[in-house]
């Protein structure tokens, strides 16, 4: 028993016997651990943005080839270096072409801002390539694509409307001049309404490397009922205001128009060919008076009439 407490004691005299020494040593050892893995050397990728500035004889040109806005990049340093580095801190690089013959622009590690302690291993891509076209700026009519048909009884009011009608494209001159207009994204109309209906619509993509000047275009259509003509013959003419002695022609033919559904249900018998006499100038002899139809709905209108003026003989 006593060699267990004995044991005991040795282990708590262990831990506890100049405590502060044994402390400072464990801080020590801490600290030294930290500054020899901190200088560690190691590789980081990071990305850095690309700026290019169009050569002086490019004025005229378009560049046709994909030029990446950032290029990564594979840093060697201690680690501490290398973690204090923000990717979003670090400059663009300033890519300056001489002239547009220049084909090819190699990316060279000094190019990269970077602190000091700090090198770059590897650029991807490692060159960027530059193909210049000659440029071609037009105004290209835009056309509006319908997709499907009005519901039944309904047509269009008119020409689909588009603002704007012409389309500012730029870009490779063969491109631009194949080109004879600009569409629309096709517009659904299967489910349209009398009335006027307006939506933005966007354009179908332009080409490769060709831009428009929008990329949406507002669309107006009218929609109306289903319009027909229909002829109404003989309308027979009444005067009214005074009796005549006679009407010549004493019957009428009606061209008229309007919605489908209504001239359908329209009973001629409820139309009425009227000449006005009331205010007739003299009271007997011959007079030409225009003839009026009554009893049309609102919504029909008359196309002709013939004839559009008949004779009234006035007197016993």
């Amino acid at each position: 028993m006593s060699a267990i407490v004995e044991a005991l004691h040795s282990i708590r005299l262990f831990f506890t016997e100049n405590l502060g020494l044994k402390a400072s040593a464990i801080g020590m050892a801490i600290l030294m651990f930290s500054l020899v893995h901190g200088a560690e050397d190691m590789e980081r990728n990071v990305y850095v943005g690309v700026v290019v500035q169009p050569p002086p004889d490019a004025q005229d040109m378009i560049l046709v080839t994909e030029v990446p806005d950032r290029v990564r990049v594979r840093l060697k340093g201690s680690r501490a270096r290398l973690n204090a580095i923000r990717q979003e801190n670090l400059p663009p690089v300033d890519v300056k072409l001489n002239t547009r013959a220049e084909p090819r622009y190699y990316l060279e590690k000094e190019m990269f801002d970077l602190p000091a302690g700090v090198s770059v291993m590897q650029v991807v891509p490692p060159s960027l390539v530059f193909k210049w076209v000659p440029r071609a700026l037009r105004e290209l009519p835009v056309e509006v694509s319908l997709d499907g048909k009005l519901p039944a009884g309904l047509e269009w009011a008119g020409e689909p409307e588009v603002f704007p009608e012409t389309m500012h494209v730029d870009g490779p001159r063969d491109v631009v001049n194949s080109m004879r207009s600009v569409r629309s994204m096709e517009v659904d109309v299967t489910e349209l309404e009398v009335g006027v209906v307006q939506r933005e619509v966007p354009l179908v993509g332009a080409p490769a490397n060709t831009t428009f000047g929008a990329q949406t275009v507002l669309v107006t259509l009218r929609v109306q009922p289903k319009m027909k003509e229909r002829v109404l013959s003989p309308l027979r003419v009444d005067a009214e205001g005074v009796v005549p002695r006679a009407l010549r022609p004493r019957a009428v033919t009606a061209r008229i128009r309007g919605p489908e559904a209504i001239l359908d249900q329209l009973n001629p018998a409820s139309v009425l060919a009227i000449v006005n006499l009331s205010d007739a100038p003299v009271k007997k002899g011959a007079l030409a008076v225009p003839v009026e139809l009554r009893g049309l709905p609102d919504e029909v209108e008359v196309i002709a009439l013939e004839p559009a003026i008949i004779t009234v003989l006035l007197g016993d």
